[in-house]
């Protein structure tokens, strides 16, 4: 880190002016402020990207090789791009635009560790400098691997240190006083998340919903992305469309894992620089999964291969989900009808004396319903005699229950009274019988 300083201190010896603050140029990229450094009758202004996307494409900028002299020259631009983090193959990429050599040249880097740094070193071939000065188109990357073979460990950043030194062509030897230029590029991800995942979810009911989010802070464009969301490899996921329509998105599988992923947007999907993407996602889980706990996460892809998740990943913090067995129905069984006393329902049936009212001595005779309403009623009393033995049970006559009473003071008058009306009830009784019956 030492080392990296003192570099940086000397660049600002060199530099006389620097300005500090970032800018947005055509376009969408973001760019540093410009350097300026001369040296003679040549100077060197730089407009290194602020930013560039970890494992995203490359962001173009230029630097401005000013030529105060009358006549053109030649000289070649050496470059080094320092990190922190060891790199993988084919991390970064550096590329300039010659006209003469028919469009955009690969600078080949070299790697060489040092104390606390790594730092990949490169040059440009010849740059021809007219008087007044020319652009020079560079882009800067950090892909992190080919197309459709994107490194799975390692990583570069969080920044780089952009260094372009001007050399005399064909003599490979700094223009005296040094031309050279330092500049801090930050290297940042796209990323993706989600937000307002319910924390409990049913099984076999109904969906929970919430939003996927995508997100690229950076001037890099994204190709051959996976957008994708992991849950239970049993559940259904469904994305809602512009139209507002649902629709199904497949799950792939891996072997051994619980859980499914599932593409939102398709396998080598894309990302704009400096865009943002929201996505209405609905999961639902079927009955036979188990009530407890499962996961729902995020992760991005970039540059798979054949096999499925398998190339620069960058995934985020998820959510937890818990699966509860649906509630009970309340029971649907009707309160019990209440019912009356059966003593108090029950239909009395008149009954003749002992003896009947022809005389045969034989079974009651049931009185029919419609002579009921002409025999004249008369309430029964039972009485209990004086000598404490139980009188006979009186029967209700014409369909009437009789009331009782146990008065000790009126007991015989009660008793008489009783006997003489039974007597004329039954004698009126017998009469109106025989008169239907003639």
């Amino acid at each position: 880190m030492r080392q990296n300083n003192r570099a940086l201190n000397r660049a600002r010896r060199l530099v006389p002016a620097i300005a500090l603050t970032a800018a947005l140029v055509a376009g969408g990229a973001v760019t540093a402020a410009p350097a300026f450094a001369a040296a003679g009758p040549l100077s060197l202004t730089v407009h290194t990207p602020a930013m560039v996307g970890f494992a995203g494409g490359p962001v173009e900028f230029t630097e401005h090789i000013g030529n105060q002299g009358s006549e053109g020259t030649s000289v070649g631009l050496a470059f080094e791009i320092g990190t922190a983090l060891g790199t993988p193959p084919h991390a970064l990429s550096l590329d300039y635009f010659s006209d003469s050599l028919g469009g955009w040249q690969p600078v080949a880097l070299k790697e060489s560790p040092e104390a606390d740094r790594t730092v990949n070193s490169g040059a440009t071939g010849e740059v021809v400098v007219p008087a007044g000065g020319t652009d020079l188109r560079l882009r800067l990357g950090v892909p992190m691997g080919l197309p459709h073979d994107g490194a799975t460990n390692g990583g570069t950043g969080p920044e780089l240190t952009f260094r372009t030194t001007v050399k005399a062509w064909g003599q490979g030897s700094p223009i005296e006083p040094p031309l050279t230029d330092t500049h801090v590029v930050k290297v940042e991800g796209i990323t993706n998340g989600v937000s307002g995942v319910p924390d409990t979810a049913i099984r076999g009911g109904a969906p929970i919903e919430f939003d996927e989010v995508l997100r690229n802070p950076t001037p890099s464009a994204y190709t051959n992305l996976g957008n994708v969301l992991f849950v239970d490899r049993n559940a259904k996921v469904e994305v809602r469309g512009a139209d507002g329509a649902w629709s199904a998105v497949p799950a792939v599988t891996t072997e051994g894992e619980p859980n499914a992923g599932f593409y939102l947007d398709g396998r080598n999907s894309s990302a704009a620089p400096n865009s943002s993407q929201t996505k209405r996602v609905r999961v639902s889980y079927p009955a036979a999964v188990p009530v407890g706990n499962t996961r729902v996460d995020t992760c991005v892809f970039v540059n798979e291969g054949d096999q499925p998740f398998m190339g620069t990943t960058m995934c985020s913090q998820g959510s937890t989900v818990r699966i509860d067995a649906p509630q009970p129905k309340p029971s649907s069984t009707p309160e019990p009808t209440p019912t009356l006393d059966a003593t108090a329902t029950a239909t009395a049936t008149p009954t003749a004396p002992s003896g009947g009212t022809d005389g045969s001595g034989g079974a009651p005779v049931v009185q029919p319903a419609g002579d009921v309403t002409t025999a004249p009623a008369a309430p029964a009393a039972t009485t209990s005699p004086a000598g404490g033995a139980p009188a006979a049970d009186a029967q209700p006559v014409g369909g009437h229950l009789a009331s009782t009473g146990s008065d000790s003071d009126r007991t015989g008058l009660i008793a008489g009274l009783g006997a003489v009306l039974i007597g004329a009830g039954v004698a009126t009784f017998a009469a109106v019988r025989r008169r239907r019956a003639n």
